[in-house]
């Protein structure tokens, strides 16, 4: 199995006892950023996270990014838990890949919780998404990058957190371009919309009222069809809801979870 190899127990940081709950982060980011969303669910689950290819400490991105590589990549961390049964949570690109999960291994999964996950984008969207590919090609991830994280998160958080936005940028600069492109690049033209109807695990979808490209909207998009699909939007927060409110985002996923022992 693809990652198999390289996504064993020893590459994953757990915490908690009890039935696991795997997280899987976005494009340009790392297993960190669950750290403080993972408490509110240890006293009654294994939290597992993990890096994607190319981040953090996640397998080098060998040959061609897809979609399919990065769910293999899932099922090596399943497998490394040792679990037959495992919940799953992705926050944007993660998402996508804990839906594409969820659809073809729905066996293996309890519950799952899909997090600011783009979906019905239109071709002005695709169109945007095109631009800012090139704008990454062309000018660079470090001249394009920054004016994106300003997109993320709300001026209150930047303001009571003042040289948050840095770190982020410095976060990402550790980043290789190729890598961070060839994520964008899958991020940007990826859809699991057709998928959505028949996923048939209990799914909470999760967003910020504001998030950009998977807001308020979107997230009725998805919930509306889902079979069992619940819907949570965080009024007044962006995309790095698991930032800004990681306990309100935690407890919402506790309280699905209460709900969804089957």
């Amino acid at each position: 199995m693809t990652g198999a190899g390289c996504l064993d127990r020893e590459h994953l940081t757990v915490s908690g006892k009890g039935p696991a709950i795997v997280f899987v982060h976005g494009n340009a980011s790392t297993r960190d950023i669950w750290k403080e969303v993972t408490p509110a669910l240890a006293d009654r689950f294994s939290c597992v996270t993990y890096d994607l290819r190319g981040h953090g400490q996640g397998p080098a991105l060998d040959g061609e990014l897809s979609l399919g590589k990065l769910v293999d990549d899932l099922d090596a961390v399943r497998l490394a838990t040792g679990q037959d049964r495992i919940a799953l949570v992705g926050h944007s690109l993660g998402a996508f890949i804990v839906a594409a999960y969820a659809h073809r291994f729905p066996e293996r999964v309890a519950w799952c919780s899909l997090m600011a996950m783009p979906a019905g984008r239109t071709a002005a969207d695709k169109v945007a998404a095109k631009e800012l590919l090139k704008r990454l090609k062309v000018d660079g991830v470090g001249e394009t990058v920054p004016h994106l994280v300003t997109l993320w998160y709300t001026q209150a958080f930047v303001t009571a957190h003042p040289g948050y936005l840095q770190r982020r940028l410095d976060q990402l600069q550790k980043i290789d371009d190729d890598v961070f492109i060839a994520f964008y690049q899958l991020y940007s033209e990826v859809s699991v919309d057709k998928l959505l109807p028949e996923i048939t695990r209990p799914t909470l979808v999760l967003t910020g009222e504001f998030a950009r490209g998977a807001g308020a909207e979107t997230a009725h998009f998805i919930t509306e069809r889902l079979p069992e699909g619940e819907l949570k939007i965080f009024p007044e927060v962006k995309n790095g809801l698991m930032t800004e409110i990681p306990q309100r985002v935690g407890q919402a996923l506790s309280d699905f979870a209460a709900k969804s022992k089957s």
